[in-house]
């Protein structure tokens, strides 16, 4: 067991005892930096899923964020005090923990301002049955889609508290329009589309002209290997909208690694099995200070590109909102399965009905 003055690789220190989790039991690993406006909601959507101990990797938090840690039970604060873009934009830190302290059990990776939903996930405790229902498919994780969940009104004036549920302040969301294209590593694809793309990244729509003469330019190229071997030629690259995809349910095992927030090798997924929805709380009433936080440290991928959209989205319009006339008030798992935004099984259907949680087939 790790002593709480044992210090971790990457500079990370853990506050406190170690987690010590019962045979079974799924873990949570959130990274957090000045979340505590959302913490608590995250939280207490992870135990009624049925997650059990959780790892918080803080990130020089100059808010409540680690009070609030600190005084949850079976929350563990790890301090992460270097930098979040040398670290692989947290990657590294959620490789080293996991190594540490979740080899063989069930993970959860999420972020503050993500609930996991699945089918079935309405009911308290479903999380370790579904991760058993997986287990017994010989997969080893749950593929998701994010959906971006927003408030009606313009964010400055979205009054969220901590003490309230995410959904209270930002229960609607647009349907999207997704497309999936080739990834290297699993799961071997990248989602995209979406109110962010529609709304922050249009000129990468594919169906536009322009995008689509410089997808098939580069496609052109990237088949001759001195180019595709050349870093100038990557930076012709067309730009793309934030990628979709997460695995944020997996069983951690030896020689498992995360590559990105998005990909983690080697990975098996069954060829039938369910899958869930990410609802994504980025758009609250704190949204334009983050976004300065973001740019001013240049602390997100490539430049903090996409933090620089909303940026400038905000300038052009202070009372910017998401909401419009696609917008659908979120009710539940079942409505994003008729949408076809999570998939559900027969025989997890089966499953759930043995254990009187409730079918959405």
């Amino acid at each position: 067991m790790t002593s709480p003055e044992e210090v971790l690789p990457f500079g990370l220190r853990l506050v406190g005892p170690a987690p010590d989790p019962a045979p079974g039991e799924v873990i949570g690993i959130v990274v957090a930096r000045n979340e505590a406006l959302r913490l608590g909601a995250a939280i207490r959507h992870a135990r009624r899923l049925g997650v059990g101990p959780i790892l918080l990797i803080d990130n020089r938090s100059t808010d409540a964020t680690r009070d609030i840690a600190l005084r949850t039970p079976r929350v563990h604060v790890v301090e992460a005090p270097g930098s979040f873009a040398d670290a692989g934009f947290g990657i590294d830190w959620v490789n080293a923990l996991l190594d540490r302290h979740a080899r063989g059990h069930w993970v959860m990776l999420f972020d503050a301002d993500e609930m996991l939903v699945f089918p079935g996930s309405d009911v308290p405790g479903a999380l370790p049955r579904l991760c058993r229902h997986l287990e017994g498919c010989g997969s080893e994780g749950l593929l998701t889609v994010m959906l971006d969940c927003f408030p009606r009104e313009p964010l400055h004036a979205v009054h969220y508290e901590a003490e309230q549920e995410l959904l209270e302040a930002a229960p609607w969301f647009e349907p999207p329009r997704l497309r999936q294209e080739p990834e290297p590593n699993c799961p071997y694809i990248a989602t995209y589309g979406g109110i962010r793309e529609r709304l922050f990244f249009p000129e990468t729509i594919p169906t536009r002209p322009r995008r689509f003469l410089h997808q098939k330019l580069y496609n052109l190229g990237w088949r001759l290997p001195p180019l595709r071997r050349a870093a100038w030629f990557a930076r012709l690259a067309p730009l793309r909208s934030p990628n979709l995809t997460k695995l944020p349910l997996l069983r951690w095992r030896e020689g498992m690694e995360f590559r990105s927030a998005h990909a983690v090798a080697p990975l098996v997924l069954a060829a039938e099995q369910p899958s869930g929805v990410l609802l994504h709380f980025k758009f609250l009433q704190d949204f334009h200070a983050r976004v300065l936080d973001a740019v001013t440290r240049n602390a997100h991928y490539d430049g903090s590109v996409e933090y620089r959209r909303y940026l400038a989205a905000l300038k052009r319009d202070p009372d910017f909102t998401l909401h419009g006339p696609r917008s659908l008030r979120y009710k539940g798992p079942e409505q994003l399965r008729s949408l076809g935004l999570l998939h559900d099984t027969l025989a997890w259907a089966e499953d759930r009905a043995e254990a009187k949680l409730p079918a959405t087939t």
